[in-house]
Order: structure tokens, then C-alpha cells, then sequence
């Protein structure tokens, strides 16, 4: 019913469930915002899944057409089934005035080829005018004419028409073996023509015969696609499409898609059994991979579900039934004002009382009877549909009683049907599976599991293809990376989450970065390698630099960190052992100016937090949208255990960048080792002030009163400034203090106070010579008297 080019657009396809979304650089979802709207989300799949779903596919054919939201107009390439030769040779008989003229220059190619592109000629002759580009196969054309939009054709030459008629009966008549480059195509186009005649009929009578005609024609060329005729333009699903649209008639006049959408009276007006008809094609069609059919489907859906009348009429069938369900799940809001949709309680009435034995979902009801609040009626439902999801409105269930342990089992059992890897024959779609898992990590969280926690939050995103490809530098992608980050980092100890890593989150093998791939700079990094990284970071922040080593990713690509970060650390574990430790206070002054210099430098990359106040997750560009504060663990299913452990995890100091706090401190530490005169002294203040100049944000907050209030920035600054201008020594820079300051000259400041060493000594002796001669003349004297006494006594 529908056919489109796609647009290059960007669309992001929200979750189906109560999730919140920060605004920000490509932020994924985060489950733990609040935590009670979360575990109180409908489940459900996505209308897609549940529309392709309805009839799946029983043989191997496949749609060929446009996908919407793709990034790009090209369909897959056709596999082509004519050597090269043939195709010119077809390009050229197009240019025939007609299909007779075309078949006596056609001798050289197959039997079928030839009477198809004679049947094609024709065709398009007898057509006459059309509005938009033709959607049938004919030879030689683009394949991209396949997704345009339905044309609106008006008979033209009729015994072309005719002709072209013949001549793909003709076709469709030859033996099967003689028949396979394009016996497909001739029955298509068989089912096209009776089609054009059907909505062209002025009698009813003539307008059955040619529908049933077309649907018999339509029938022919899915069976030959099955037998492995040639259908590389997808005819054979398009035909169930095609047959489609002949159901959607009132009174032999098509009742078109823009006449559905905008609720035209024709619309009110189609027979149920035409409905229900037209609905298993495109579900057939769906089944396929065919998008255009969902489309269809969502739009049919929409027009029964405004009618009681017609959603009566109609939920007796199972398929029919099934996609109203499906669609008041995905595509209807629970409330209108604060009150059901009235759309949702009039399905669901329908259905209970036509019989529940008769319900073709039980388990996709009893999800919509719980986002209706009849929770009775849910509990019925459930199990007469064992599966995850009746296990999933189970768990739901048991939380509306306030029964977690319950809720806990029934996840358990809902997360036993899922495979390793994501596998499209499970009864719940990839969104709805990660929600699953992420919610069994909430309510363990609510439990006070916070390791189990984490492995459930971690599945989420190892479950896509088993590969962990999907948290990426800016922290976005599938599974729901910003809650796993959380309780990696604000939950768990350290020691807790290096025994998770340790046992579930082994780092990647190394691959070489070839310097030509442009796209590397938007691959994801593993998830396991995200999270080795943290670790790492939180082992440097408490000083277990040996033990951070192993986990930092070995060959890290050059988006995450210019430099090694193996040997960074090493490096600044032996500046800060060498602060403390080094002969001399100058010695430890160089080293720790050197530790400070790697923690501004490097920081980010070594001990900086993924989230709050770093947010290394988006490489420290931008503020907040990940993670969660204070105030947000006020809500519920959060335990005092878990506020506890945010505290005793927090930042310290707790500044945005805190690690340039932490790169100041140490020069503070190095500055009170240095002569206060040298140039290194002021030099390393001068570094320190500029590491806080260049921070984020203002220098100013405002208290109760609104009055502006210094911030730690503007504090330290202030103090580091001051420090220099009471103790430090006069420099030509110093108009420009913290913008142009030179590298600290250690040895300068060694060489100055080897000469205040010796100035002081020198002092000493000029101002206490006379006292140091007249002691000198006692001592001596004294030894004098003492010899001659002792003479005498001898």
C-alpha cells in the first residue's frame, strides 16, 4: 500500500518504556533516573517486530525495497541474471515502437527474456499516462522504481494492453525449466494488469472477476519465486502488497493510503472480511522484511481502532486481532488528560467478550489489560501464554503488590528465553530484551544485590551479538551503558568491581588502527574495555597504581589517549614515590611538580570519572547527562546501602575536572620545598594559577540572596596569586601570571639556594667576628692556664 524512497534522516527510536533522555551529545537511556516509573513500564515490542511477526515466513524469499530511516537511498544492489551481453541486448530492444517489432530482433535471448520485454513494451503503451513513476518491472529499468510511490495510471493504447496481456501468458504458460529468468516477472505483471482493470471496472461484477484474477496472478509468481525462478526486484513479496490494495475497495473504488490516513469516508465504509483479507496479505508481506508493509499494517490499524464498529467486526479473526493488540501497545499512549485512551478499553472489552479462549496473544494482552490498571484480568491472561513476556507482566505484577521477591523470580524466568546473542525467533525484540535485563539490575539495586546489579546492567550490552560493541566514547550506543558506568563507579568498591572485571570482562585482543580508516573515529570501543578502563582510573584515585596498570587497554587507539597510558602511570607513580623519598626537598619538589604536570595533563585519561564530575564517558566536553546525584537517589527503590557507598565514592575534592584540583595540590606540595625567591617557586605557582584559569564555567556563584559568591576556582586562584606576590620573587611574566609562565628551572633553584646557604654562613661569620675572636682568645687562654697547671703540680 505504501511505497517510498527513504530520507536520510536521524531518528532515535525511544525504548518502549519509561526511560528518561538527557540532552546532550548522543546520551543513551538511563533506566535509574527514576527507578519506580521504570519498573512500572508496560512491556511490549516494538510495532515493527510485532507487525513482522504476525506471519513469519515460512520460505526463503525477501522483500527487495527501501528501508526507512536508512542513511543512505541505495537499496542492496539486485543480483543480476543476465550476462552482460544480454542486458545491452534488452536496453536496446526497449527502444523498440513495440513488443512485436522488439520480438523479430530478439533471437539471440532466451525464450522468456524475449516475450517479457515484448510484454513490457506493450505494457507501458497501453498504460498511457501515469502520475508518478511506474512500480512494475520492467526491463532494463532501475530498480529503485520498485519503492516509488503508486502511480495513478489511466488507460491509454487498450489492444497494446491486450497484447501485452497474451504475451505474458505466453510466458507464464512456457515449462518451468523454460521459464526461470522471467516467468516470475510475466506472472507479476499478469497481476498488475487485472489489478489496473479492477479499479477501472465499472461493474461490481467485472471488479470481483478481475480481483480474483490479479490475486490468482500474484499467486503465480510467489510460487514460481519459491521454485527458484528469478526474482532478484523481490515481485513475489511485493505481490502480497500488490493483492493488498485490491481488498481496500468500497463499491469497486480504491480506497488509497492518503484516503486511510486522513480518515476519508471510504475508510468507515470497507467490509470487515476485506479488512481482515488485506491485513493477512500484508502481514504475509511483513513476514517477508518488507517495511512498507508495516507501515501499511500501522496505518490500517490506526483506522480500525477509531471505529467500534469496525474493532468488533474484526477481532474474531487472530491475525487481525493480534495487530490491533500489538499496535495499542507501541503506538498508543496509555492516557488521554489522565484518563485511558478509551480506544485501549474498548479493544481489550471487545476481546474479553467474544471469549478469552479465543485470544490469539494472551501474553500481549495481558500487557495491555496491565497498562489499563486491570490487573485481574492481567493475572488471567498470563498464563494462558507462557513465555517472557507473560513472565515480564508477571514480575510487573508482583511489584504492584509491593512482592520483589516474586518480581525477582519472575524476571529470572522471563531472562531464561533469551540467548547468548540476540536471535530474531525470541518473542521479544532487541530494545525490549535489554529493558528486561536492565530491569532485573534495578530491582537487585532495590534488593541492595549491587553486584548482580552490575552483571544484569552489563548484559545489556554484551547481549547485542555477544561482542560488547556499544558503549563508545561519548557513551551511547545499545544496552544501557550510563547505568552499568554508575554502579561501576558509585556502587560497587573497588575491589568488588576488579573481582567483576576479573571474572567476566577480559580485555580485547589488540588490533592494529589502519590509519585510512576514516570511520574509526566513530567505532565504539567494547564495552569490556570501557569498563576495564574505569577500574583502572578508580585504582589510580586510590593509589593502587601497580594493581591500575593491567587495566588500561593495551593499544589504545589514539580517541581515547595520545599517549600510553601504561607508562603515564607508571610514570607518575614513580614521580609521587619520588616526592616523598628523594634526598633533598628540591628533589622532591621536581618530582612533584612532575606528578602535577602528568595529573593536568593526563588526568582525564588516568583518574578521571566517568561520570559526575569528569564525565570521561564523553571525553570531558560537556556537563552532566549520565550518571546520577544526590538528589535523585532520594527516590524510590534506592537503599540507604547505596547512598552510602555514592558518598564514599564521591570526588574528592568534588569539582568538576577534579583532577586538576588534585594536579594543584601537588604543586602547592612542590612549592613549599623551593627557595621562595627562585624562579621555580614562582614558576610553579604560575603553572598551578593557569591549570585553575583554564577550568570550566565562571569564577562566581550566587548564594540565597542571589549575591555573587567566589567558587573553589576563583578561591584558589585568588590564594595562589597571593602566595606569589608575598614570598615569590619579581619575573617579567608576572604582569601575565598564570598565562605565560616559563618552565620551572629546578636546578636554578639549587644553584640559588647552594648561594643562600652560603651568603647566610658568610653573614653569620662578618656579624660575629669580634665574639668569635674573643672566644677564640678565652678558649686559648684557658688551654694556657690549664698547661702551666699543670706543669706545677709535676
Amino acid at each position: 500500500m505504501i511505497r517510498r524512497k527513504s530520507v536520510a534522516i536521524a531518528v532515535a527510536l525511544l525504548f518502549g518504556g519509561a526511560v528518561a533522555w538527557a540532552c546532550g551529545p548522543m546520551f543513551p537511556s538511563q533506566l535509574l533516573d527514576d527507578r519506580a516509573s521504570t519498573l512500572k513500564t508496560v512491556p511490549q515490542n516494538t510495532f515493527a517486530f510485532e507487525a513482522q511477526h504476525l506471519l513469519p515466513a515460512t520460505d526463503k524469499l525477501v522483500a527487495v525495497e527501501d528501508a526507512p530511516y536508512r542513511f543512505n537511498d541505495a537499496k542492496p544492489p539486485a543480483m543480476p541474471d543476465l550476462t552482460p551481453a544480454q542486458e545491452e541486448r534488452v536496453k536496446t530492444l526497449r527502444q523498440s515502437e513495440s513488443g512485436a517489432a522488439s520480438m523479430k530482433d530478439s533471437g539471440d535471448l532466451p525464450a522468456d527474456v524475449r516475450g517479457y520485454v515484448a510484454g513490457a513494451i506493450d505494457y507501458r503503451l497501453g498504460v498511457g499516462e501515469c502520475s508518478g513513476v511506474t512500480p512494475t518491472p520492467v526491463e532494463g529499468t532501475d530498480t529503485e522504481d520498485q519503492a516509488s510511490p503508486r502511480r495513478v495510471c489511466h488507460l491509454g493504447d487498450t489492444d497494446a494492453l491486450d497484447q501485452a496481456q497474451t504475451t505474458f501468458e505466453t510466458v507464464v504458460a512456457m515449462p518451468a525449466d523454460s521459464s526461470m529468468l522471467r516467468g516470475v516477472w510475466a506472472a507479476y505483471m499478469l497481476g498488475e494488469i487485472h489489478a489496473l482493470r479492477a479499479v477501472r471496472a465499472e461493474e461490481i461484477e467485472d471488479f470481483a472477476k478481475e480481483r480474483d484474477a490479479a490475486a490468482k496472478a500474484f499467486g503465480e509468481a510467489r510460487s514460481r519465486a519459491v521454485a527458484g525462478g528469478s526474482d532478484n526486484q523481490g515481485l513475489a513479496v511485493a505481490s502480497f502488497g500488490e493483492e493488498a490494495r485490491l481488498y481496500l475497495v468500497v463499491k469497486g473504488e480504491p480506497c488509497e493510503w492518503a484516503d486511510l490516513y486522513n480518515d476519508k469516508p471510504c475508510a468507515k465504509a470497507l467490509a470487515p472480511a476485506d479488512i481482515k483479507h488485506a491485513i493477512a496479505l500484508y502481514a504475509a508481506q511483513a513476514g517477508h522484511g518488507s517495511d512498507n508493509a508495516v507501515q501499511s499494517l500501522a496505518t490500517i490499524a490506526d483506522v480500525v481502532l477509531k471505529s467500534p464498529e469496525q474493532t468488533s467486526a474484526i477481532i474474531d479473526g487472530p491475525v487481525s486481532q493480534r495487530l490491533l493488540v500489538a499496535y495499542a501497545l507501541a503506538r498508543i499512549d496509555g492516557s488521554t488528560d489522565g484518563k485511558p485512551d478509551e480506544r485501549l478499553g474498548r479493544l481489550v472489552d471487545g476481546i474479553e467478550k467474544a471469549g478469552l479462549d479465543k485470544v490469539s496473544a494472551a501474553d500481549r494482552l495481558a500487557s495491555l489489560a496491565y497498562q489499563l490498571g486491570r490487573y485481574d484480568l492481567a493475572a488471567q491472561l498470563v498464563s494462558k501464554a507462557p513465555g517472557p513476556l507473560s513472565s515480564w507482566v508477571s514480575a510487573k505484577l508482583a511489584l504492584q503488590k509491593g512482592d520483589m521477591a516474586a518480581a525477582t523470580a519472575a524476571y529470572a524466568q522471563a531472562a531464561k528465553a533469551f540467548p547468548t546473542a540476540y536471535d530474531p525467533k525470541t518473542p521479544l525484540d532487541q530494545e525490549s530484551m535489554h529493558l528486561l535485563m536492565g530491569e532485573q539490575g534495578v530491582l537487585a539495586l532495590a534488593r541492595g544485590e549491587y553486584v548482580e546489579a552490575m552483571g544484569h546492567m552489563y548484559d545489556t550490552g554484551m547481549a547485542v551479538g555477544g561482542d560488547g560493541n556499544v558503549v563508545d566514547d561519548y557513551g551511547s550506543g545499545y544496552g544501557y551503558g550510563n547505568d552499568t558506568a554508575y554502579i561501576a563507579e558509585r556502587v560497587l568498591t573497588v575491589d568488588e568491581l576488579k573481582t567483576f572485571v576479573d571474572a567476566r570482562a577480559p580485555a580485547s585482543p589488540v588490533k592494529a588502527v589502519d590509519p585510512n580508516d576514516k570511520e574509526a573515529a566513530y567505532r565504539p570501543m567494547p564495552l569490556n574495555d570501557r569498563l576495564r578502563w574505569l577500574l583502572a582510573r578508580r585504582l589510580v584515585r586510590a593509589g593502587r597504581y601497580a594493581d591500575a596498570e593491567p587495566y588500561f587497554v593495551a593499544g589504545i587507539d589514539k580517541r581515547f589517549a595520545e599517549v600510553d597510558l601504561r607508562e603515564t602511570v607508571r610514570a607518575y607513580a614513580k614521580a609521587l614515590h619520588d616526592g616523598d623519598h628523594a634526598w633533598t626537598d628540591i628533589g622532591k619538589a621536581e618530582a612533584l611538580f612532575t606528578a602535577a604536570t602528568i595529573a593536568r595533563v593526563h588526568g582525564m585519561e588516568i583518574m578521571g570519572y566517568e561520570q559526575d564530575p569528569d564525565y570521561t564517558d564523553i571525553g570531558g566536553g560537556y556537563e552532566g547527562g549520565s550518571g546520577q546525584s544526590a538528589a535523585s537517589l532520594k527516590g524510590a527503590y534506592v537503599t540507604e546501602g547505596e547512598r552510602h557507598r555514592f558518598d564514599e565514592s564521591m570526588a574528592k575534592p568534588y569539582q568538576r575536572f577534579h583532577y586538576r584540583y588534585t594536579a594543584v595540590d601537588q604543586a602547592s606540595l612542590a612549592a613549599d620545598m623551593l627557595p621562595p625567591r627562585s624562579q621555580a617557586f614562582a614558576a610553579v605557582l604560575c603553572k598551578a594559577t593557569g591549570w585553575m584559569e583554564d577550568g570550566p564555567g565562571g569564577f562566581y556563584m550566587s548564594d540565597d540572596a542571589g549575591m555573587p559568591v567566589p567558587n573553589e576556582r576563583s578561591k584558589r586562584i585568588e590564594a595562589l596569586y597571593s602566595r606569589y606576590v608575598k614570598q615569590g620573587p619579581y619575573v617579567e611574566w608576572a604582569d601575565d601570571f598564570g598565562r605565560t609562565c616559563e618552565e620551572p628551572n629546578f636546578d636554578s633553584a639549587r644553584k640559588l639556594l647552594r648561594a643562600q646557604r652560603i651568603a647566610a654562613v658568610k653573614h653569620a661569620i662578618r656579624h660575629y667576628l669580634p665574639y668569635e675572636i674573643a672566644g677564640f682568645v678565652a678558649i686559648v687562654g684557658l688551654v694556657g692556664f690549664a698547661i702551666r697547671r699543670r706543669r706545677r703540680k709535676a
